[in-house]
């Protein structure tokens, strides 16, 4: 009679405590966006950061939703306005920018979450 090693069950708790710090790294990255959003390079520097970490993380439902969800966070808090009537989102080519730039990334992180991993041991396409 053989043994087989126990094995551990460690997907939904390290999945979670993933998800849960990309929420918070995706709200950092998003208030920095709409902080800087005004300056030319501070909106390129927000779509060059917020674009590559999509690029970066792994094709999951528990990478790249979570990261949007966190990145609009900010965005839409941002995007309310104020009491005395005034928006922290300028109303110009930057803040329209920037919500060209938010819709783009949540857009590409649930299209690119749903993308399947290729097979274990498959060749890539061509080269059969």
């Amino acid at each position: 009679m053989s043994r087989r090693p126990a094995r551990r069950s460690t997907g939904g708790g390290v999945a979670l405590g993933i998800a849960l710090g990309l929420v918070i790294g995706g709200a950092a990255v998003g208030l920095a966006s709409v902080a800087l959003h005004g300056l030319w390079w501070g909106l390129l520097l927000s779509a060059a950061a917020s674009l590559a970490v999509v690029w970066a993380l792994p094709p999951r439902w528990w990478t790249l939703p979570p990261y949007a969800v966190g990145w609009w966070i900010p965005f839409l808090v941002a995007w309310q306005g104020r009491r005395e009537g005034d928006y922290a989102i300028e109303n110009g080519r930057y803040g329209y920018a920037l919500l060209i730039l938010a819709i783009v990334l949540l857009a590409a992180a649930m299209s690119i979450a749903t993308l399947r991993a290729p097979a274990r041991g498959s060749a890539p396409r061509g080269a059969r």
